[in-house]
């Protein structure tokens, strides 16, 4: 949530919904989204973008995410959706 509010620009959708015992989140923001050389690399510990090296942050946050969601049984993904970032997080329920 914290990057998408910092860096998505005006409007961040969440979205939570369970589907065949599997609670999905959804955050889907209208920002730059992340660049090509990042997105593989996102929820790598202290990736950030270069633009992004003179703001706030560790580059911690989606590493965080990532091991909250293996630690439960789930996943997390990132990618550039339309004008924005998608990051989804599925976890058994």
């Amino acid at each position: 949530m914290d990057n998408a509010l910092r860096h998505g620009h005006v409007t961040v959708h969440v979205t939570a919904a369970v589907h065949d015992d599997t609670l999905r989140l959804s955050v889907l923001d209208e920002g730059p989204g992340f660049p090509s050389q990042l997105l593989p690399r996102a929820f790598d510990r202290f990736a950030r973008a270069e633009a992004s090296r003179t703001s706030e942050g560790s580059g911690l946050g989606l590493a965080f995410v990532e091991a909250v969601a293996v630690a439960h049984g789930g996943t997390v993904h990132a990618e550039n959706a339309g004008k924005g970032t998608a990051v989804t997080l599925d976890l058994p329920c």
